[in-house]
């Protein structure tokens, strides 16, 4: 009984005596997720040579590629600001935005330096229409980037979409003086002055960019638009107004008042009904589409259009606003420089 006893408190005492040198000296055992000087290169030089594998293919959309490559360095034990930006550009062409934002700011909070992470937060909030907020992040990645044209031409759109004309016209300047003929900074600039006002200016741009690209299609039906306003003449608008299906609802206003103008009332009635049931239409264009209608003597669809033009002032306030914030946004989308596509 003795015996058993010491036996038992002497156990209990190496017990109790490698517990305390477990908490004295544990600290200093090394773990075992501790990288080495060399695990850690080795790390890099993978997630440096993936990540270009991953951006080119995101680039030219082959994003099952991307995604095979991204499978080689998802587990790894460096995530550092690089595993970050590829992780949220994964997400990014994946359309998943909030996960994308996620790593895209996790990526800037361990290197704030690092610039095509906060290229791409600012196009992750276009996406999602937050235009002043994408203006933002691109106007702080020019401190990393200040002489770089397309973070001013993004910029440029994002002022376009936002309606600030005159601040569009002053970057997108910008993106020319560092970018010489650069033909959307271009054409973006000359579509800001026809806003602003400029129709002169607008036109010697529209003049010297069909100069160069005799069938910019774009360039066409901006400059028709501005020989309308400019000298109210339907036919040399027509000249440059030719293909329906790529003009603006801007353009297509311009387009179905010429054949109105020309008294060719089914073209006109066929083309300005788009304009008619828009949110883009004001009260000129109500009427000029009631022209049209009785014009072509059909006085019960004037009729109707004229209940539904009196409903829509009623009720077009709030929603009317959020469409047609919803459709130049849209607009703004398509003329951004992307670094890759989406799926």
């Amino acid at each position: 009984m003795g015996k058993s006893l010491k036996s038992y408190l002497s156990t209990l005492k190496l017990v109790f005596f490698l517990f305390l040198s477990f908490q004295i000296f544990g600290e200093d055992i090394p773990k075992e997720t501790e990288l080495s000087e060399k695990d850690i290169l080795t790390a890099k030089l993978q997630q440096e040579a993936v990540g270009r594998n991953i951006i080119n293919a995101l680039r030219y959309g082959r994003f099952a590629l991307a995604e095979f490559e991204w499978k080689k360095i998802e587990n790894s034990n460096l995530q550092e600001a690089e595993y970050h930006y590829l992780k949220g550009s994964l997400f990014y062409s994946r359309l998943e935005w909030n996960d994308a934002k996620a790593n895209l700011t996790k990526s800037l909070t361990l290197n704030p330096k690092h610039e095509a992470a906060s290229f791409l937060l600012g196009m992750t909030y276009a996406q999602e229409d937050n235009w002043v907020k994408a203006k933002d992040v691109w106007v702080d990645a020019l401190d990393l980037s200040p002489y770089n044209p397309f973070y001013y031409y993004n910029i440029g759109v994002a002022h376009f979409v936002l309606g600030d004309w005159s601040k569009a016209i002053d970057v997108l300047k910008k993106a020319e003086e560092y970018k010489p003929n650069y033909a959307e900074a271009r054409m973006l600039l000359a579509q800001c002055y026809v806003e602003n006002g400029n129709l002169d200016l607008s036109k010697t741009i529209l003049e010297s960019i069909l100069e160069l690209e005799p069938r910019n299609e774009k360039a066409h039906n901006l400059l028709g638009r501005v020989i309308y306003q400019i000298n109210r003449d339907s036919k040399k608008a027509l000249v440059h107004l030719k293909n329906e299906r790529t003009l603006g609802w801007r353009e297509r206003k311009v387009y179905g008042r010429s054949f109105f103008e020309m008294r060719n009332w089914k073209r006109a009635e066929s083309i300005f009904r788009y304009v008619a049931f828009s949110p883009f239409a004001d009260e000129s264009d109500e009427v000029l589409y009631l022209n049209i209608l009785l014009n072509l003597g059909w006085e019960e669809k004037a009729n109707e259009y004229f209940r539904f033009a009196e409903t829509k002032v009623k009720n077009s306030s709030v929603i009317g606003n959020a469409y047609r914030s919803l459709l130049v946004s849209h607009e703004g989308k398509t003329l951004l420089y992307h670094y890759f596509k989406t799926r």
